[in-house]
């Protein structure tokens, strides 16, 4: 995989997180307004916000780990 395109994936997956902690929240912060319109689907985005942060985390953790060992593989 090419740097760039590596990159663009951690970016990405950087910004899901917050997406998906914003997502988690969703219900509390809506319970807590009046007048804010409730989900037609109320577990969605909770579902949707773990999803997305699991995922999002993972990739980092795995992308992480295969820089490590492709730097343990270098020689000095």
């Amino acid at each position: 995989m090419s740097s760039l395109k590596r990159s663009l994936h951690r970016s990405v997956a950087v910004l899901l997180l917050p997406l998906g902690l914003l997502l988690i929240q969703a219900e509390v912060i809506t319970r807590n307004l009046s007048g804010v319109v409730e989900s037609p689907v109320p577990g969605l985005s909770r579902a949707m916000g773990i999803a997305l942060l699991t995922g999002a985390a993972l990739y980092l953790v795995a992308s992480g780990l295969r820089q490590l060992a492709a730097a343990a593989d270098t020689p000095f």
